[in-house]
């Protein structure tokens, strides 16, 4: 029997237009399979469909016939269902049931009747898997988010389902993490077990994927296999759902007349391929730093959590920011990049050292002026969404610290319009994506206009032209209104793209500080705060490019030449 056969399945939600329709997909025993498409196109709900959350804990209308493992799933129970699958959910906060990491993992086990002898050898076997023996005493929830997301995947396996599905498992990861992570679900794709996941970087998963759906105008609009991909660059553009870039930047290579055969995502397989390629040199258009007067001044920051962590987060950093700068801050899961920003915020008071805002200690301002000065988005959106609609939610800053409503709304708007929002200002929040809550928390924050913005894993569920749109809002407030922006990502093509500056931390200290372009150089280096730089820039190191090319269109005019610069696609 197929683990998953879907039949003309439809689905809407109550009182919406239909989210999904005529979905047709089978996946076989032992088949890792990849849904791909644009942020709220019905991904996670597709999920829900396959896992049987839908019907069975999700209202709405749905049609056809769905089969797990040959039994109708709306003609039998969820816990029938579940026993068969680990079902993983974009938030791992959502699946956190247990105060210890051991108990969670040992939870699922209980909850399916298994012999206290089996618990122990299936929590052994998940801990090891996953690489986390380190986490089995901690607290779940001091974990950080990318340690949360692997308790959650391994509370998952420890009884042994059939069936996987999976909804970004990766979104809390950094880039070695990840890779870490995808690497143990290829181990159990290769003892038969059946993965159908989610995942919007095909650059981590290449090697772990046999196909690649795309769901988009609410049906599958392409089922492919992974070496058929670069064939399909009009439907991925369509749709702002990257490619791979090395694999991008093959095909439209070869649109542009450049002889090059289809190219492997790894950097290391696909540079042998292009050194007979003569490079174009072309100037860095990158801005002077070195012209900014200071916004954000760092001197000698430490922080380590009291007892019963004892945890030296924060080790010595110093740090000049300019103002109208916008700063990736990069590193590992762990490495105290949130620590660090919540020092600069004054949520935490540091050790030792000080945070200054021109000119002004941080922690001696009161907390309406903190608020004034510093706007902090947190990694979960929903902790700082409270007010209904949207609309009320983002004009409820300006007017808390004296804006008159009319200009508050006024505000609003421009920033809901560059975040796709302004259609929606009347919904209530939580009837938006995580990723709509994501960009409305931004907004809410982005709108007061703080000179110093802290922005920690803006991206985090949005699709491609979303994520460019967060990015581009940020850089335009740093330029126009002079704003800092400092932003907390494991997104290294944005930072390639859109940050004057990067700052590297390892176990927490500063390992590198500088241009994008300079400090991607070193991957040595960045290696040991589990960094990588983006494809095309890694290519670039390997091939010498000067300098080296930091997006894919840097990439095509090294190497075809910017005089025949057409649009992606």
């Amino acid at each position: 029997m197929d683990p998953i056969v879907l039949d003309g399945v439809g689905f809407a939600f109550p009182a919406l237009p239909p989210l999904l329709h005529d979905v047709n997909l089978t996946i076989s025993e032992g088949e890792v399979v990849a849904l791909v498409g644009p942020t709220g196109c019905g991904k996670s709900t597709l999920l829900h469909i396959c896992a049987g959350v839908i019907p069975h804990f999700i209202s709405g209308d749905l049609t056809g016939i769905v089969r797990v493992f040959g039994t109708n799933t709306a003609e039998t129970s969820l816990a029938r269902i579940a026993s068969n699958i680990g079902t993983v959910t974009q938030d791992p906060e959502n699946q956190l049931f247990n105060l210890i990491v051991a108990d969670e993992i040992a939870w699922g086990m209980e909850n399916r009747g298994f012999a206290r002898p089996d618990i122990r050898r299936g929590l052994d076997r998940a801990l090891d898997f996953f690489r986390i023996p380190h986490l089995r005493d901690r607290i779940t929830y001091d974990l950080s988010g990318g340690e949360k997301q692997r308790v959650v995947l391994a509370a998952n396996y420890a009884p042994a389902p059939k069936l996987f599905v999976l909804d970004d498992p990766t979104s809390q990861l950094d880039p070695i993490g990840a890779q870490q992570v995808l690497s143990g679900i290829q181990a159990l794709a290769e003892s038969g077990q059946t993965i159908l996941l989610v995942e919007s970087k095909l650059e981590e998963i290449w090697s772990l994927v046999d196909r690649v759906v795309l769901l988009h105008n609410g049906t599958i609009e392409l089922d492919t296999t992974r070496d058929q991909l670069d064939r399909h660059l009009e439907r991925f553009t369509a749709a702002n759902v990257p490619l791979p870039q090395l694999v991008e930047l093959g095909a439209r290579l070869r649109r542009r007349g450049v002889a090059v055969p289809a190219l492997p995502p790894n950097p290391d397989n696909a540079a042998p391929l292009l050194s007979g390629i003569r490079a174009q040199p072309v100037e860095s258009e990158r801005p002077a730093d070195e012209t900014r007067r200071t916004r954000v001044d760092v001197k000698g920051l430490s922080y380590r959590y009291p007892p019963p962590r004892r945890t030296l987060a924060v080790d010595g950093v110093d740090l000049e920011i300019p103002a109208g700068s916008v700063v990736g801050v990069v590193g590992q899961n762990g490495s105290g990049k949130t620590t660090l920003a919540r020092c600069l915020s004054g949520h935490l008071s540091p050790s030792a050292g000080s945070v200054s805002v021109d000119g002004r200690d941080v922690h001696r301002m009161s907390v309406r002026e903190r608020a004034a000065t510093v706007g902090y988005v947190f990694q979960n959106p929903d902790h700082q969404i409270f007010k209904d609609p949207v609309l009320e939610d983002v004009v409820f800053g300006p007017v808390n610290l004296g804006a008159t409503r009319e200009k508050a709304i006024e505000s609003a708007e421009r920033v809901l319009r560059a975040l796709d929002l302004w259609e929606v200002r009347n919904l209530h929040p939580f009837r938006l994506s995580k990723g709509g809550r994501q960009r409305l928390a931004i907004a809410a924050i982005a709108v007061m206009q703080p000179p110093v913005m802290i922005i920690d894993e803006p991206t985090t569920g949005q699709d491609l032209q979303e994520s460019h749109a967060i990015m581009t809002l940020l850089v335009d407030l740093a330029r126009d209104a002079g704003q800092t922006v400092i932003v907390i990502t494991h997104a290294m093509h944005l930072v390639a793209e859109h940050c004057d500056l990067m700052a590297a931390l390892f176990e927490g200290r500063l390992i590198a500080f500088g241009p994008p372009e300079q400090v991607f150089r070193n991957e040595e280096l960045l290696r040991q705060t589990f960094v990588k730089p983006p494809a095309v820039t890694a290519l670039g190191n390997r091939l010498g490019l000067e300098p080296r090319p930091l997006t894919l269109e840097d990439a095509i005019d090294r190497l075809a030449g910017p005089s025949l610069k057409v649009a992606r696609g």
